[in-house]
């Protein structure tokens, strides 16, 4: 799950529970140091196939119901 602020989109937070959480949690940590945004899930081309497909997937729900 990542939370993001509605008006400007950046990332407010990122959760990982169950297996493999400790292996995707990293890339929320970094966007999230580094100020990052929703716009960063969107655009960014992940490894398929990997468990890192997961931001993009949250990424498209949270942009549908930013835009909502």
């Amino acid at each position: 799950k990542m939370l993001f602020h509605r008006d400007d989109r950046r990332l407010l937070g990122a959760h990982a529970i169950g297996t493999g959480a400790t292996e995707l949690i990293h890339v929320g940590q970094a966007v999230l140091g580094l100020g990052g945004g929703l716009d960063y899930f969107l655009e960014t081309v992940f490894n398929y196939p990997t468990l890192a497909e997961c931001y993009k997937v949250a990424a498209l729900n949270a942009a549908n119901k930013l835009s909502s």
